[in-house]
């Protein structure tokens, strides 16, 4: 009777805790879909795609802040200081998911302000710039973008150009006479502004009054000893002094008269280091001082594709430059940028005899675009004779543009650069409804593809015959081309994308798309004769990816 009870009891407490496990299993919740629109960044420096001063490229787990706003300055801030992360390859996604930005579900337009590094402790728009620590650079670097404007949910990207907001002084030293080695040196910059405060609304940066001395840090690059330090802009550095310190030994080195330190310059300069005797000074000697932008290195040196100009190469060099063979009617030619030391502009293929470049080459990224717009500087190329040139002051006339082969768009980073783009040598004769039509069209597609790329290289062309009609006209002199085409290398990572265009120079329906002209860049090889890209092979010109050139 008791073992019966015990079993009843026994099934009954088993009822109880079955029905208890069901009572206590919820429904499961409902999933949510976000269908907003997610904001998607990729970056660059200065025009550097993917790259950071301090070591050259982004580092793991760098952080950057973004603002989303609307109207001028941040009187409309729709969202504050989000923490966006990389993994090092310069593409930013949200720190957290609570940091995740959104276009507007309405489709409206917005603008986004970004800076580095990212401080989570920011007061209003302020931010707090100290550059009295060195020993951590990449913690100084201050960067600021503000040039992703009127972004909308239709947006596939928002590219943000980063600009170095304060100064880098980079001194090389060498011992000379009495001093046996640089062992132990120490080098302090002496009477300089340590403190600013930098306005995010507005971008613009406010010294502190206070100087103070900052000690350099010293480090050995390639068997060279390397004074270098991040400093705030001033306009005025008379009086600032390198002290360089080795044991009891200082060697003072006054800065050049009127030397001002701009934002995103950076001021490199080699001292020698004397010190016969026995006293406790010596001699600091100036044996070099140059002036550029940060991301530019003078003496052959060079960062993602801005190669030297210096003795253009005979054959091919550069990654857009085609093989190039010359005759007694045609030259090569090359442009550098103006006023930046080495950095290149654009290459041709010019022919005297028909006054027009076969083909022009360049790299295409973000350091060749900004704001300059169109200068309509219309003149002679001065690396090639004028009498082997046609005079278009004027246009060609008569249902012909004076179509630039290397666009004015693509170069507006200054007005001096554009500049080059409306050299004759340049130009050619190209229907209007063309030029401003179909082929405009594909200009701007090529920029939009630029956003999406390490570097594009770009090489656009005209042919002058064709296999079926071997007969040249002329306008005031210049060859009118038959067909245009354009070759184009896309870089990410290590890897190359290519794609081609070819387009007869005639009136082309407005409804006509440039992608019913997709060829590739092996078709316009075999066409023209000239090899394009002569450092990637066959498979790569053969093949269109169309998930990349969309």
């Amino acid at each position: 009777m008791r073992i019966r009870n015990l079993q009843f009891a026994s099934i009954f407490a088993l009822v109880l805790f079955a029905t208890a496990c069901k009572k206590d299993n919820p429904k499961e919740p409902d999933v949510v879909v976000d269908n907003r629109t997610a904001v998607r960044f990729s970056s660059s420096i200065d025009g550097q795609i993917k790259t950071k001063a301090t070591n050259n490229k982004w580092d793991a787990n760098d952080v950057i802040g973004v603002f989303m706003k609307t109207g001028n300055g941040f009187t409309n801030v729709i969202s504050s200081n989000k923490a966006y992360t990389t993994s090092g390859d310069g593409e930013f996604k949200p720190s957290a998911t609570d940091q995740s930005l959104f276009y507007p579900e309405n489709g409206s337009a917005v603008d986004f302000v970004a800076y580095y590094p990212f401080n989570q402790s920011l007061v209003g728009n302020g931010y707090s710039v100290n550059v009295e620590n060195q020993n951590n650079q990449a913690a100084i670097d201050l960067m600021y973008a503000n040039n992703a404007t009127g972004l909308s949910k239709t947006s596939t990207n928002a590219n943000l150009i980063f600009t170095h907001q304060l100064s880098k002084i980079e001194i090389t030293v060498k011992n000379g006479a009495g001093v046996a080695d640089l062992n132990g040196l120490s080098t302090s910059i002496v009477g300089v502004k340590s403190k600013a405060d930098f306005d995010l609304a507005s971008g613009i940066m406010v010294a502190q009054d206070q100087k103070t001395s900052i000690l350099a840090k010293t480090s050995i690059k390639d068997i060279t000893t390397v004074a270098e330090a991040i400093l705030i802009p001033t306009t005025d550095e008379t009086n600032t002094k390198i002290v360089f310190t080795i044991g009891t030994k200082t060697f003072t080195w006054n800065l050049p008269a009127n030397t001002i330190f701009e934002k995103g310059k950076k001021y490199s300069y080699e001292i020698e280091l004397k010190g016969e005797g026995t006293g406790t000074t010596g001699i600091a000697a100036t044996l070099k001082a140059i002036i550029t932008n940060w991301n530019e290195v003078p003496s052959g040196s060079y960062s993602l594709d801005q190669e030297t100009t210096i003795n253009p190469p005979a054959q091919y060099g550069y990654m857009e430059t085609p093989i190039v063979n010359t005759d007694n009617n045609t030259l090569y030619v090359a442009h550098g940028f103006p006023g930046r030391t080495g950095v290149r502009n654009y290459s041709m293929l010019y022919d005297k005899r028909y006054k027009l470049a076969y083909w022009v080459a360049y790299p295409l990224h973000a350091s060749y675009i900004g704001s300059s717009g169109r200068s309509d500087a219309w003149a002679f190329d001065p690396a090639i004779s004028s009498s082997d040139q046609v005079n278009l002051s004027s246009s060609f006339g008569n249902g012909y543009d004076r179509g630039h082969q290397i666009p004015s768009g693509d170069r507006t980073a200054t007005r001096d650069l554009n500049a080059t783009t409306f050299y004759y040598s340049n130009m050619t004769a190209q229907v209007s409804s063309m030029n401003q039509g179909i082929w405009n069209n594909l200009e701007q597609q090529v920029r939009t593809w630029t956003a999406q790329s390490d570097t594009l290289y770009v090489v656009t062309g005209a042919g002058i015959t064709t296999a079926s009609d071997q007969n040249i006209t002329y306008l005031k002199g210049s060859a009118i081309p038959k067909y245009y085409y354009k070759a184009l290398a896309m870089k990410k990572g290590d890897t190359y994308y290519t794609i081609g265009f070819r387009i007869n120079n005639q009136v082309i329906p407005s409804s006509t798309n440039y992608n019913s002209y997709r060829v590739s860049v092996s078709d316009i090889e075999k066409e023209t004769g000239y090899t394009f890209f002569p450092k990637l092979s066959k498979t790569v010109k053969e093949t269109i990816d169309n998930n990349i050139w969309k």
